[in-house]
């Protein structure tokens, strides 16, 4: 199972979104569960390394299935793992990337890359909250 284009679509509107509310320039980018791109938008503001890295955080929360920031405070606990982790091509322990579950699987991941207040994490969490189903009303 992975994440549809329509659902990776929702998922990065939803966090440029928020990223505008916060004046944040950002790029987004939602990778498949195996780590191939799906979406992508990089904001007029962002700056250029911001594309590259939201795919490296993304392809990295995918892979692991946990957000780069829990990947980084586990590594960091052993200095020959952060050592190796942190060398390899297209990884990424910045903070920013959260890995998408539906149904109990990792079917991909949200990364983003460029706020200037460190609010990458909260402006991928914003798009992983429109994947959730409103409920209808009784």
């Amino acid at each position: 199972m992975t994440i549809s284009a329509v659902e990776a679509r929702r998922v990065v509107d939803a966090a440029i979104a928020h990223a505008e509310s916060l004046g944040a320039g950002v790029c987004v980018a939602v990778v498949d569960s195996g780590g191939n791109l799906k979406a992508l938008v990089r904001m007029d503001a962002a700056t250029f390394a911001t594309t590259s890295l939201a795919v490296d955080k993304a392809a990295t929360a995918a892979g692991y299935g946990m957000s780069t920031q829990a990947l980084a405070e586990f590594a960091s606990a052993d200095p020959a793992v952060l050592a190796g982790l942190s060398n390899r091509p297209g990884f990424s322990l910045l903070p920013g990337a959260l890995p998408i579950s539906l149904g109990g699987s990792v079917v991909g991941a949200v990364g983003v890359s460029g706020s200037a207040r460190g609010e990458d994490e909260i402006i991928a969490a914003a798009g992983l909250a429109a994947l959730v189903e409103v409920p209808s009303s009784v």
